[in-house]
């Protein structure tokens, strides 16, 4: 299992990841690369000398506290930024270069709380086929595989009875379920998830996470997942990588995640406070599950 990283200078050191170098010693490429990053938001360092990989097989959870660079990896992955030194490669290509377009039709990108009015009117069928915009292209009228694509993506993540529902009329876990459908309908490569479960109820929480394992059980879809709630990650997540302001502070094994030390960068200098906090909202999603 690798260890954490430890503090030098006041920053921790990155180290190795296990499922890149199982894909380095098969010869495969990894799907995702970020070479001495270094993202400065405005004057404010938001990446620092980053390195990691992500390989084909990782289903990733990606963990830190407020401002560590969590987001802002998923941006940079997406090509919204551009490096300031170092380089990002998704599928080998420059995501913010001129081939930005190929790299976004082959990632599926669930944002957090995205903005959305509840009173446009438009239903769950019409949000998902929004998917099929990254092939067919914005304005085109969608063909016979666009739509068995809707299909295909509705049946899988378990809402085709929705498919004529407006949007306002959905419970958070469902209107979340329908943006996973529109990821899903775009057949990405890589699906990318900025803290899915957030406002959701523990209940709706077990059953998206439940639905992440399924799709990657079921599909080996690699998944990179934007977590706080490190107690609420599926077993199928087997790979963590903790970021402290801007820099790998761990990245291995998902049972790591339970040491002192790596707790430290999750939840501060009190990590059995964050822990006991953990472990009572997993307990009650258990509750609620078994309840339902």
């Amino acid at each position: 299992m690798t260890t954490p990283a430890t503090r030098e200078q006041g920053a921790p050191m990155a180290v190795a990841t296990p499922s890149a170098a199982a894909a380095s010693e098969q010869g495969a490429p990894p799907l995702c690369e970020f070479r001495s990053v270094d993202v400065r938001i405005g004057r404010q360092p938001a990446l620092c000398d980053l390195s990691f990989s992500i390989a084909g097989g990782d289903f990733l959870a990606l963990v830190g506290s407020n401002g560590s660079g969590k987001t802002t990896v998923i941006r940079s992955i997406l090509g919204f930024l551009r490096p300031q030194r170092g380089a990002v490669r998704v599928f080998g290509m420059d995501p913010a270069g001129r081939q930005r377009r190929l790299v976004r039709q082959r990632i599926g990108y669930v944002p957090q709380n995205p903005a959305m009015d509840m009173r446009m009117p438009i239903c769950v069928r019409d949000l998902v086929s929004i998917g099929r915009c990254a092939h067919a292209g914005a304005g085109r009228r969608l063909g016979g595989a666009d739509h068995a694509a809707i299909d295909a993506a509705l049946a899988a993540v378990g809402i085709s009875q929705l498919a004529a529902r407006p949007l306002g009329q959905l419970s958070g876990g469902e209107r979340q379920k329908a943006q996973i459908a529109r990821a899903l309908c775009q057949e990405p490569a890589l699906l990318l998830l900025d803290e899915p479960t957030c406002n959701l109820d523990a209940a709706a929480q077990c059953d998206c996470m439940d639905l992440l394992s399924r799709l990657y059980t079921e599909r080996r879809l690699p998944i990179v997942l934007v977590m706080h709630d490190i107690a609420a990650l599926p077993a199928t997540c087997a790979r963590a990588l903790v970021l402290e302001r801007g820099r790998v502070a761990y990245d291995g094994a998902f049972a790591g995640l339970y040491e002192d030390e790596v707790l430290r960068f999750i939840y501060g200098p009190h990590p059995l406070a964050g822990l006991r906090a953990m472990r009572q909202a997993s307990d009650d999603g258990d509750s609620r599950r078994h309840h339902d």
